[in-house]
């Protein structure tokens, strides 16, 4: 484990070494002020122009359809690079060949993934404490927290699962798609499945709702912290990371 901290510094350094991680930086802060932005407007208006159940504070990041978006595209970006590229150029096979194991390399890269994620979700933190302190709005601090901690395992989960792909191919695009195409039905399709499973009212919808990761999020920012889906995230974090060392393991003793 002592070389851990020397490859998360390589891997950070190596993420801003091309322009993609400036622009994905600069979009979200965008996105976060044009989030903040939107908030404040709801919550400018007369309290009885929306609903309890459409809260404002609820519903700041983890119902804003930008935010998905944006997050579904950065996620295979931050991770398609961090084995494929190893591949590609052939530094996967000198980095292996030092006095260093394969675990420590798998989890090196995917805190820096981890880094560069909480990096893109830095600019929706900063400005709630204007919002709490400078404009006197003293909202409930409970569901951010709760917010920050399903935003924080989600992201656990999706690197991880990101850096196993990557681990697969030398081809960084494909890796990003699978990526995109895990994450995309976890989002998106999961709540349409549910839709269905609800109307035929089947015994499999609760299981699918569990399972999206739109539900789950939005079930934080109202603050309920449920730890089954933290152990959820947890659980397919460290397998995704167990599978990525065998498979670099495994392609390393091949070579």
């Amino acid at each position: 484990m002592r070389h851990i901290q020397a490859l998360l510094a390589r891997e950070l350094a190596a993420y801003f070494l091309g322009p993609m991680a400036y622009f994905v930086l600069l979009a979200f802060q965008v996105i976060a002020f044009l989030n903040f932005w939107d908030l404040v407007d709801s919550l400018s208006l007369p309290q009885r122009e929306f609903s309890t159940l459409k809260d404002p504070m609820s519903s700041y990041i983890s119902s804003s359809p930008s935010f998905w978006i944006a997050i579904l595209a950065a996620l295979p970006v931050l991770t398609m690079r961090l084995m494929a590229e190893e591949r590609r150029s052939g530094t996967i096979e000198t980095l292996l060949t030092l006095p260093i194991r394969e675990y420590e390399v798998v989890i090196a890269k995917w805190l820096a993934a981890l880094v560069m994620y909480a990096a893109l979700l830095l600019p929706f933190a900063i400005y709630l404490p204007f919002l709490y302190r400078q404009a006197g709005f003293y909202f409930d601090l409970g569901p951010m927290v709760g917010l920050a901690i399903g935003l924080a395992s989600m992201g656990g989960m999706m690197t991880a699962v990101g850096l196993f792909f990557s681990a697969l191919t030398r081809n960084q695009i494909v890796a990003a798609i699978w990526t995109f195409a895990v994450f995309f039905v976890l989002v998106a399709i999961a709540p349409l499945f549910y839709f269905y499973a609800a109307r035929q009212h089947a015994a499999w919808a609760d299981a699918v709702r569990f399972l999206a990761l739109l539900y789950q999020v939005q079930g934080f920012a109202l603050g309920r912290l449920d730890l089954r889906v933290v152990a959820l995230h947890a659980s397919i974090a460290v397998f995704m990371l167990y599978a990525t060392t065998l498979v670099v393991g495994h392609r390393d003793s091949r070579a």
